[in-house]
């Protein structure tokens, strides 16, 4: 999709997409091309060093690059692209960031399909992925999103683990080395049943030292919504909103794990447990077991939550 000039909003795009950086440079990508007459297409000609600004790819985009130079990759509304082999996009260069434009199904869209090793890895270091699509379109895939680099942050992304035919085993999974690790205002989506694998986890965070997972909402067949299987320090899990349709929990800690968990809200239809973290600090969560039932209040209580 492109914009016309004359219009206020072709103006801003292209002013935002555009404007001087005082660090790094900013890179389009989209599978549609125009004339020159185009206003995207006129914008991003080749920089003063032949460095051309238009992709098709994203892979094509993060080869122009810089690390820790403060590059932003724009990705066009409309645009797509599959994923069927291990690392189909591999994010290597620091300090990049991968915003999607567009809202609702406009959103650029990656799905993952083919085999079970079809994965997006990122191993740089403070990387942003903003406002992007994430599908599983192939069953039993180990993990979409593999995250082995420092700082990673999503924004504001949408994550869809299973269909009514189909799951994924994990939808992010990190590494030791994924210090720093921060999800917010993201969407981890699928149907409540399907007829093939059921989700471990919408994310699966490990070892290391801090991260941020809130403003989230999870949903769909899964054994929980968040795992730690081995321990981590410290980490915020706040303000996320939990449907938990097959399994029994929500969130799911190691037992040496220290995460604050606070201010989240659970519906889990099976199970009476909705947070597992013995060495955590648990409180102001509010747990419901059943639809249509109104609460009866809070507890502040060390690794409790109350029920509605």
């Amino acid at each position: 999709m492109w914009y016309n000039i004359n219009t206020s909003y072709g103006n801003l795009v292209a002013q935002n997409l555009t404007a001087p950086s005082t660090t790094g440079k900013t890179f389009l990508v989209s599978k549609t091309t125009q004339p020159n007459a185009d206003v995207l297409g006129q914008m991003f000609v080749p920089d003063t060093e032949g460095v051309p600004r238009l992709f098709s790819t994203i892979t094509a985009a993060l080869t122009q690059c810089v690390a820790n130079r403060g590059d932003v990759i724009y990705v066009a509304p409309g645009y797509t692209e599959t994923i069927t082999w291990a690392a189909g996009i591999a994010i290597a260069k620091a300090g990049v960031s991968i915003i999607g434009l567009g809202t609702g199904s406009l959103r650029p869209t990656i799905t993952f399909t083919t085999a079970i090793t079809a994965s997006l890895n990122i191993t740089a270091a403070n990387v942003l992925i903003k406002n992007m699509v994430f599908t599983a379109g192939f069953d039993a895939i180990t993990a979409m999103i593999n995250v082995t680099g420092a700082y990673v942050a999503f924004e504001d992304c949408e994550i869809n683990t299973n269909t009514s035919t189909l799951g994924v085993v994990l939808g992010i999974l990190t590494a030791a080395t994924a210090t720093g690790f921060r999800v917010e205002r993201c969407r981890f989506l699928g149907d409540a049943t399907n007829s093939g694998t059921t989700t471990t986890a919408q994310i699966q965070h490990e070892v290391w030292v801090d991260y941020i997972i809130k403003d989230c909402y999870f949903t769909g067949k899964m054994t929980q919504a968040i795992l730690n299987a081995t321990t981590v320090l410290r980490g915020l899990i706040a303000n996320n909103f939990f449907v938990v349709a097959t399994g029994t929990k929500g969130i799911a800690m190691a037992a040496a794990s220290t995460p604050f968990i606070t201010n989240n809200r659970f519906n889990v239809a099976s199970g009476t447990t909705p947070i597992v973290a013995a060495a955590g600090f648990v409180a102001w969560n509010i747990y419901s077991a059943a639809a249509g039932v109104t609460s009866t209040g809070q507890t502040g209580s060390t690794a409790t939550v109350s029920t509605i």
